[in-house]
């Protein structure tokens, strides 16, 4: 099997690039701008999406491309809008459209966000695929509004090959043991630096009142994988599973796994951008249907010490 992964550093094209890049009998072709770092492919193709124009005679040779090129996931980073809406929906939108011209006949995958949902007041409501991509709740963001435009256009999109859309909640993975801006990474950095005995500066969460749906990002990718080996009929796929729980008892497991106080004092001291949306969840029962599974891991075992 041929696999060419679109998108080299983000956090969704080198995960799924060292996934297939071990499973024998795949060969991996990435296309990015940057040179991968970190990670191995069988082929790497420097392309700028904006201004270069692929070579579609030898995407299209591929069995699956993965559409894991983006913008705007990281709200640290202060990503300008215009990229957001050329990465998350021009590009994806010209790609399928070039395919259908080049008449490619494999599968290809591409990927949404449930902040599309957007601003709610709902108390653990799972929403449905229909539900997230025709929503016309306020999202709180260019980034929802960005996934929310492409998701839109997937779920009328039509074509003679095979194609799948999966809508995705929150992820950590064992990625977030390395430090970062993201609430995982920033509260273990703090944890390993506390039981080191370093001088660490108390941490700052938000009150973390809001409930999120957590899979694995490695869980994903076999799930992402099964549907591509089993050979699932075209559609849009909410990936459900794994835990549903508010922000602040997320973090308060992540302090009960490496056993250091979680004090009142460290909520309320941020303000997040998706703090207003009081609950995020979808239904994973579609694709529950097609595959049999959906991710299930839980927090406890991917950091446990």
């Amino acid at each position: 099997m041929k696999i060419s992964i679109i998108g080299a550093n983000g956090m969704l094209s080198v995960a799924l690039t060292k996934y297939y890049n071990v499973k024998k009998g795949v060969t991996v072709d990435v296309y990015g701008l940057d040179v991968p770092k970190g990670y191995e492919c069988d082929n790497f193709y420097q392309v700028n999406l904006l201004k270069d124009k692929l070579d579609y005679d030898k995407l299209v040779a591929s069995d699956v491309i993965v559409y894991a090129s983006g913008a705007g996931v990281q709200a640290a980073l202060q990503t300008d809008s215009s990229l957001m809406y050329a990465l998350n929906v021009n590009a994806p939108i010209e790609m399928t459209l070039q395919l259908k011209k080049y008449n490619y006949k494999g599968i290809y995958v591409s990927f949404g966000s449930y902040m599309e949902i957007g601003l709610n007041g709902e108390n653990g409501k799972a929403f449905t695929e229909e539900e997230v991509i025709c929503s016309t709740l306020p999202v709180t963001n260019d980034y929802g509004l960005s996934k929310r435009l492409y998701g839109r256009y997937m779920m009328d999109f039509s074509a003679d090959f095979t194609f799948y859309h999966f809508i995705l909640p929150n992820m950590f993975s064992e990625d977030d043991l390395k430090p970062g801006t993201r609430l995982v990474p920033y509260t273990l950095q703090y944890l390993q630096d506390y039981n080191a005995g370093k001088n660490v500066q108390v941490p700052s969460f938000s009150a973390g009142l809001q409930t999120r749906q957590f899979i694995t990002l490695e869980e994903m990718i076999q799930t992402v994988d099964k549907a591509v080996c089993k050979y699932i009929v075209s559609d849009v796929y909410n990936m459900g599973g794994g835990e549903f729980l508010s922000i602040r008892h997320l973090i308060e497991r992540l302090f009960a796994i490496y056993n250091v106080p979680c004090k009142d004092e460290f909520f309320g001291q941020e303000i997040r951008r998706d703090g207003d949306i009081k609950s995020l969840r979808i239904d994973g029962s579609k694709l529950m249907n097609e595959l049999g599974a959906l991710p299930n891991s839980k927090i406890e075992d991917i950091f446990k010490i």
